[in-house]
């Protein structure tokens, strides 16, 4: 059995060096908190939660590894935890010229993700969260 996800690992891994997009497993959000420096962070509501968690299903796909150090500074992190405590975040950067990326830092093995985000992907990201 260990084989066979060392197996799986080095297949995503090298999938993810080819540049092939994948598609994240959602996380089973229990709690969720906000933070960045034009954000009045701290804790999401339970309506809040199902609003993110809804969002991350509806952009599950177009995710691909993240091959260079993300940029700082981020716009706004939201780290998200699961019932049984493991931690996944998820980091917001604007460029000056109205890009925006998101990156999907997932508890080990799983490589940190990036993917584009359009202006209305970003609007639906914030009233999500509230901000």
């Amino acid at each position: 059995m260990r084989a066979v996800a060392r197996i799986a690992l080095i297949v995503t891994l090298a999938l993810d060096l080819a540049g092939c997009y994948s598609v994240i497993k959602t996380p089973d959000i229990a709690t969720a908190s906000v933070y960045g420096p034009q954000v009045s962070g701290g804790a999401l509501s339970p309506q809040e939660v199902a609003q993110l968690s809804s969002w991350i299903k509806a952009h599950d796909a177009g995710w691909r590894g993240l091959m260079a150090t993300a940029p700082t500074p981020i716009t706004m992190a939201i780290v998200m935890r699961e019932p049984g405590g493991r931690q996944t975040s998820l980091d917001l950067f604007e460029a000056k010229d109205g890009t925006a990326m998101a990156y999907l830092n997932a508890p080990s093995p799983a490589p940190p993700l990036e993917r584009y985000l359009s202006e209305a992907d970003v609007a639906a990201l914030r009233a999500a969260v509230g901000h």
